[in-house]
């Protein structure tokens, strides 16, 4: 299975970007929700409570695209980090 899966995988990241997102949207989404009702709840008393934080301007928000600048350094670091890139020759 690890190889179909590594092959597999070396395939998909020859795609355009955007073939690559849409295929991670529906794997995202297909996916049931692994949270347990109370971590559900917990989400969303936390999300509302920064909702009205922000609207009523005690709190601010990131631009996404700031946020998803982060991100992508963040997982190109974390990537050239990884135990696992280190042994794979290419």
């Amino acid at each position: 299975m690890m190889i179909a899966q590594e092959a597999l995988t070396k395939q998909v990241l020859k795609w355009p970007a955007r073939r690559r997102i849409e295929l991670a949207e529906e794997l995202l989404a297909s996916v049931e929700s692994f949270a347990t009702p109370e971590i559900q709840a917990a989400w969303d008393k936390e999300i509302a409570a920064r909702v009205q934080d922000i609207r009523a301007g005690r709190a601010e928000g990131i631009p996404a695209e700031e946020v998803m600048a982060e991100a992508r350094r963040k997982l190109h670091e974390a990537r050239h980090l990884s135990p696992a890139r280190r042994t794979r020759t290419h």
